[in-house]
């Protein structure tokens, strides 16, 4: 008799095991979801149950997985959302104008579509102005924004000055616009790479920026230099931006970033570049795990 209940237990419990997923979750493993926007797909992956929204907007010329390292770290803290902008990763690419509005528009319809309240906006390079037009599309203050060494241009006041500032971007711009597309885009990507960035982020860097569509491409940087994305509108929303501490950086960049975001926390990173969020991935992941723990206890406190 003991003999029998004991099989039956331990056939009981290999049975439980054996429904129970082990196995560690990835952000590859994670099943994919989408919403219609202007009659195409637009992809995206959804994990956690935690109390905080994050809502990934990656950069020109990635996709979803720019965020993977954030994924493993807060993907038992927070509800995570990661989106494949239009044109980009497994979204559709159809025939339409590639915006900075229509990014934003499929940002903002996912907030809604999934009855998002106050969420955490992280955003890197192109997605920093796809970021700021969601939180006026969404019309709220009470979201936070997490700027990851975003694309910020500053135009002139000066008409003169203005010209030959626009003049400088559009021929930039123009350099997706031509048959040795990707060769430019190759060259493009070796701008973010030196000899300490890892292996396995060079590999993505080159890999998917490279197959980025020409249109979507170009459409992209062409949209993205826009005078009218960059009217430096006052956003009062608690903001971290996080920069690659590089030679390329505007000295006075954290002067005019507070212009637009007066609640601004301000940090630039040593040794990284561009992609500082794969390079560093375990620094920049407390820092945002501290900036955000420490605006939700504002935000309790409030209440």
């Amino acid at each position: 008799m003991k003999n029998t209940i004991f099989k039956i237990s331990t056939i009981i419990l290999f049975l439980f095991i054996a429904s129970c997923d082990l196995s560690e979750k990835t952000l590859d493993s994670v099943s994919s979801s989408y919403i219609t926007l202007n009659d195409s797909k637009v992809h995206y992956k959804e994990y956690g149950q935690g109390a905080k929204s994050l809502i990934f907007i990656h950069g020109w010329g990635c996709d979803l997985n720019t965020w993977k390292y954030q994924f493993d770290y807060f993907k038992d803290k927070y509800h995570l959302v990661l989106i494949d902008l239009p044109g980009y990763g497994q979204s559709d690419k159809v025939e339409q104008d590639y915006t900075i509005d229509l990014f934003a528009q499929s940002v903002s319809e996912l907030v809604r579509d999934l009855e998002i309240k106050n969420p955490v906006l992280v955003a890197h390079s192109m997605g920093l102005p796809i970021a700021i037009e969601v939180l006026k599309q969404l019309n709220t203050e009470t979201a936070i924004l997490v700027n990851i060494d975003g694309v910020y241009f500053d135009f002139p006041t000066d008409s003169i000055e203005s010209n030959q500032y626009e003049e400088g971007l559009t021929e930039f711009a123009n350099m997706f616009n031509v048959e040795d597309y990707k060769q430019n885009v190759e060259q493009f990507c070796n701008g973010f790479i030196t000899e300490s960035t890892p292996e396995d982020v060079k590999s993505y860097i080159i890999s998917t920026m490279t197959q980025t569509p020409q249109k979507v491409g170009y459409q992209s940087m062409k949209s993205l230099i826009d005078p009218k994305y960059w009217d430096k509108e006052t956003l009062k929303n608690q903001t971290i931006s996080i920069y690659a501490k590089t030679d390329e950086l505007t000295p006075d960049n954290e002067n005019l970033l507070r212009k637009q975001f007066p609640n601004l926390t301000y940090i630039e990173m040593d040794s990284v570049n561009h992609f500082l969020m794969m390079e560093q991935p375990k620094k920049v992941n407390e820092i945002l795990k501290g900036f955000i723990e420490k605006e939700s206890t504002k935000a309790q406190q409030k209440l």
